[in-house]
């Protein structure tokens, strides 16, 4: 029986002789491309959470940590399969390390991930298992006296001799962390801080996949609005309102705000480095269930204040580990616009008449269109480099094409 996995989405090509369960040995770069109608894409704790602009082209920004959030939080709801995930359950190797209320020591160091360092100790490096609790033990004698009246020195030779098996054994901790956490084996992270690694080289991961900051293709409206509740949250809320109303109240009400924009068009770039797929065990299993993550990952993610969703994934899969192409030369090729005319000596939208782009009615986009290379189920070669081995597929592309030059 073969119990080899295989890829559920079928996003990437797996290269001639490679199996799903291979680190991937090929860059791949990626143009993301998403929007946001009459809501807050990613509020700026600095400007009490106003959504985040240039401030010389007004232009919006996302940050990259936002949107590693957003994967992090689909591999928290579903399992690599898209299947829904129970509380409590995940598939092996795709639990999440930087998670809401997670102490990074107390998962560093649970019984799984000791069990799971143990084993590759043993297994995979070859070490004695009982050179696990293996101490250092000190070098020398006694300390030396200066010839003054000084303290008593510790000599070099008093130190701590490490274990020859203490290397292992944090290599260990780092492999067992890297098999079980997605997003440590995808983004990277520092877990060199409290636990089994303080301290240690081996707790400096840099992740193969890196995301840009999004910025808006054009300025962006900020919204602020004020809302109202109907109700207090405690007795003592109450009274200090009565208080403060003179005994002319009219309810129990608690005021608030809301931030967004009125619609911004987002782009943001993804490099993928095979270099550090090979030392994080980032596999081909992995990026295919990552571009799904990255195709869906705004679907459970609305709210009343946020509203995101992807219309643009292209990506460019080259055959070499360094590319067959500079990234910036295959960004080039997808080329997304504004529908603009010059109106009183400015540009302006051609739906709308303003400066700022609108959504259409039921979300359509209609201020933008644009081209890039690829069909949406099959990978076809890139204009100007078909010679170069570089394959691109848009996974989604929701962007109108009418209008091109």
């Amino acid at each position: 029986m073969n119990n080899e996995i295989q890829l559920h989405h079928k996003l990437i090509t797996l290269p001639t002789g490679k199996r799903a369960s291979d680190f991937v040995a090929e860059r791949h770069d990626i143009v993301f491309l998403f929007d946001c109608a009459k809501s807050n894409p990613n509020g700026d704790p600095d400007t009490g959470n106003m959504p985040r602009v240039q401030p010389d082209s007004l232009k919006g920004l996302v940050t990259d940590v936002c949107q590693k959030r957003k994967a992090r939080n689909f591999f928290s709801l579903y399992n690599p399969d898209g299947t829904p995930r129970p509380d409590g359950t995940t598939a092996f190797g795709y639990q999440i390390f930087i998670r809401e209320n997670a102490v990074l020591q107390e998962s560093m160091e649970s019984p799984e991930i000791e069990a799971l360092a143990r084993k590759i100790f043993a297994e995979e490096l070859g070490q004695k298992p009982e050179a696990w609790d293996a101490k250092g033990k000190k070098k020398g004698g006694k300390g030396k006296k200066s010839e003054k009246t000084e303290p008593e020195q510790p000599d070099e030779a008093e130190k701590e001799e490490i274990s020859p098996a203490d290397d292992f054994k944090k290599q260990s901790y780092r492999a067992a962390l890297l098999r079980t956490f997605f997003d440590l084996r995808a983004f990277g992270g520092v877990i060199s801080t409290e636990g089994p690694l303080k301290g240690s080289f081996y707790g400096q991961v840099r992740g193969p996949i890196q995301f840009t900051f999004a910025e808006s293709l054009d300025k962006v409206l900020q919204l602020d609005s004020t809302i109202t509740r109907c109700a207090v949250a405690s007795v003592k809320e109450k009274d200090k309102q009565q208080k403060e109303e003179d005994g002319d109240s009219s309810g129990n009400r608690t005021m608030g705000r809301k931030h967004g924009i009125d619609y911004g068009l987002y782009r943001c770039h993804i490099h993928f480095s095979p270099a550090f797929a090979a030392k994080t065990g980032f596999t081909y299993y992995d990026l295919d269930n990552f571009l799904f993550a990255l195709a869906n990952m705004f679907r459970d993610d609305p709210a009343s204040g946020r509203f995101l969703r992807v219309v643009g994934l292209v990506d460019f899969q080259h055959q070499s580990a360094l590319g067959n192409a500079p990234a910036h030369k295959l960004f080039e090729l997808v080329d997304v616009k504004g529908k603009k005319k010059t109106q009183d000596g400015k540009e302006v939208f051609e739906s709308s008449g303003s400066e700022f782009p609108r959504a259409g009615e039921a979300g359509q986009i209609v201020d933008y269109h644009g081209s890039a290379p690829g069909e949406l189920d099959e990978h076809t070669d890139v204009p100007g480099y078909e010679n170069k081995g570089i394959t691109a597929r848009k996974i989604v592309w929701e962007i109108p094409q009418d209008h091109l030059p």
